[in-house]
């Protein structure tokens, strides 16, 4: 409700972030009828003392600001002094143009006499210009604080002044002194510019505020990949100084935790080779070196600004933990079996998009060209990739499937094709057969594709031509016949441009493209998805709750899920343990409500991968992921920690079990 404050030694929650204080009734009431024509959140606030109004003004401002007031607004004199009392925040000016002294002349013409104008800064020409074009013999007073203006009103009165034209100020002091005076009043198209430039310097904050948010968020991220990545990282300056280094990194090299900052490398690392790369301007990849009783493996990265190098970047990992995740690895492979569980029944939907979608997959099945699929996370593009083999001639060879963004380079490198033994310090007795040849005669599917590196993607391109692989450490070529799916959710026309993904190895992969279409495109299908993941979670039981869930999901049927048929299963996973637990009786508006803050605009039609942290995770949200996480445990347990038994019985993928473990620290 807009109404006219007056000022109290403390205020109530009317206080709006544009807030403007008029120093007269008059300019309190046109605002007032502009705000309300304008409909704008805007409180006006009078002072109550018409003796010393400003100080008053000083006051509500203060008031004002204490309380939340971003922005204020007042009459030039006011708005002056509220901005000499350094309250912190922007304060808006009501210009007075030549346009608010016409009137006053027009009064002023009839007057013999000197006419006074009082200004807080010097007089506009056009005022002067306008009192010699009517005779006016006008002379003007400037002031700059409350004891300047009683001078010059004691002044302008000495020298025989008849009349003076000011603002509030002189106003007062003019009555002091019986003086005639007139007060200018501001006109609405001032008004109007006043809170135009108001709302525009709050706007201004709000994206400052949004970008020091983002970019505090930004930090956060880098931190966190600083700290915990696998890798150990350390970068130094063109001097060699140490200006980064990862908790990692300081174990390795065995030094307290911030040691290292700010001294030469060579006191860390006395065997360094970090500081021949300032004058080669060569990155070294995969070099083997041994960092104070510590095998790793090493990669070193200049960094070179105008042909000039401004420091090295140094990532390098404990040979023995590459063995260990070697090994995890292997072991996770075998478990799956290398087989694919998925057929094209198993993909559910009646809508147009999803059965056209499904047919070009079918005649997909029938060529042993490579596969491009493409979708947003959560579509379901494993379970077309596993479909299309079962569909295909090779439906009896080997399906191997890999997430290759779940590796590093030189673990990717090893895992796909191979190693001899010897190959490098700490291989495996033996040597280790790589994917592509426990895919021979089958299907390769490689998740995520477009985060390979671009060291691997060249060998890559060179497998797809050749139909060969060469192991780490050997000298043979070993010829494979394997059809090779691919998947991804980014832009790989967009990562072609930023040089971070091959142009060849683009065109090699893209000679069948399938596009799965995200469910927001395929509303029909969101029923019927809906309802076998209720059935499948709550059973035979699903019966005596199908009304109260058939009613949730009609309150979210304007949701676009962004995360897809993932995000869709995990709402109804999410209903049917409230239900399980709590019953019908459980206030499903709250989480209905909750559900929705994370809802997108209808216009983006791409889900930003950095979903807002602003809002804090309710007790709802850790409730579930502990749920989530002691299931997957026990069922882990259960199957003596079979990763395909246990998302068999969890009704999930492998690739969406491997991710929930990722997301937990459960590997």
């Amino acid at each position: 409700m807009i109404q006219v404050e007056k000022a109290k030694s403390k205020y109530n929650n009317n206080v709006t972030e544009i807030s403007l204080i008029a120093p007269t009734e008059q300019l309190a009431q046109r605002t007032l009828n502009i705000i309300e024509q304008r409909n704008e959140d805007i409180n006006v606030f009078v002072p109550m003392s018409k003796v010393d109004a400003l100080n008053d003004a000083l006051r509500i401002a203060k008031n004002l600001v204490n309380e939340g007031a971003k922005v204020l607004i007042s009459r030039k004199g006011t708005a002056a002094a509220i901005i000499e009392a350094n309250l912190k925040v922007p304060v808006v000016a009501i210009n007075i143009l030549l346009s608010d002294y016409i009137e006053s002349i027009e009064i002023a013409r009839n007057e013999k006499g000197i006419i006074a104008f009082f200004s807080y800064e010097e007089m506009t020409d056009d005022v002067m210009s306008l009192c010699r074009m009517l005779n006016v013999d006008a002379r003007y007073y400037t002031f700059r604080t409350d004891a300047d203006c009683e001078k010059v009103v004691k002044k302008a009165i000495a020298e025989g002044a008849v009349l003076g034209i000011g603002g509030v100020m002189t106003q007062k002091y003019s009555d002091k002194f019986n003086f005639r005076h007139i007060t200018i009043e501001n006109s609405e198209e001032n008004i109007n510019n006043a809170i135009d430039t108001a709302k525009q310097i709050l706007q201004i904050q709000k994206d400052e505020l949004k970008k020091q948010k983002e970019l505090k968020i930004q930090l956060e991220r880098y931190k966190a990949v600083l700290n915990f990545t696998h890798d150990a990282i350390i970068a130094v300056d063109e001097n060699g100084t140490v200006d980064v280094i990862n908790p990692i990194a300081e174990s390795i090299v065995k030094v307290s935790p911030g040691y290292a900052i700010g001294r030469n490398i060579r006191q860390i690392i006395r065997n360094t080779e970090m500081i021949k790369i300032m004058h080669s301007k060569d990155k070294e990849l995969n070099r083997l070196m041994n960092i104070n009783g510590t095998l790793v493996s090493t990669n070193r990265i200049p960094i070179v600004v105008n042909d000039e190098v401004k420091g090295i970047v140094a990532t390098f990992q404990d040979v023995k933990v590459i063995q260990e995740n070697e090994n995890r690895i292997r072991r996770s492979l075998h478990e799956k079996g290398l087989i694919a569980k998925y057929n094209f029944e198993d993909i559910k939907g009646e809508s147009r998009e999803i059965i056209n979608t499904i047919s070009i997959a079918k005649s997909y099945a029938f060529s042993d060209s490579t596969v491009l699929i493409q979708g947003e996370t959560g579509t379901g593009k494993e379970l077309f990739a596993q479909s299309i083999h079962n569909a295909s001639n090779r439906k009896t060879g080997p399906f191997v499937a890999i997430n290759c963004a779940s590796l590093s380079s030189n673990l990717l490198e090893s895992e796909l094709f191979g190693y001899e033994e010897g190959a490098f310090t700490g291989a495996v007795k033996g040597g280790k057969i790589g994917l592509f040849e426990l895919a021979h005669k089958g299907t390769i599917f490689l998740d995520e594709i477009g985060e390979i590196p671009i060291e691997i993607q060249a060998q890559l391109l060179r497998v797809l031509q050749e139909k060969e692989i060469r192991k780490l450490g050997s000298t043979i070529k070993i010829p494979v016949d394997v059809r090779v799916i691919t998947a991804t959710n980014k832009d790989l026309k967009t990562a072609m441009k930023d040089n971070t993904f091959r142009e060849d190895l683009y065109y090699r992969i893209v000679v069948l493209n399938l596009t799965i279409p995200p469910l927001r495109r395929r509303k029909e299908d969101i029923i019927i998805l809906s309802k076998l993941f209720f059935e499948k979670n709550l059973g035979e039981d699903y019966i005596n709750h199908n009304d109260i869930f058939l009613k949730i999901m009609k309150e979210v049927e304007d949701y676009q899920w962004y995360g897809n048929i993932r995000e869709l299963q995990n709402f109804v996973e999410r209903i049917c343990v409230l239900l399980k637990y709590h019953g019908d009786s459980y206030n499903f508006n709250k989480l209905i409500s909750d559900f929705f803050i994370k809802k997108r605009d209808d216009s983006n039609e791409i889900r930003s991968e950095n979903i807002s942290k602003n809002h804090d995770a309710d007790s709802l949200d850790r409730n579930l992921n502990y749920w989530e996480i002691q299931r997957i445990i026990s069922t882990l347990k259960k199957n003596d920690l079979s990763v395909q038994k246990t998302a068999e019985e969890l009704g999930i993928s492998r690739t969406t079990l491997w991710r929930k473990m990722k997301k937990y620290n459960l590997n």
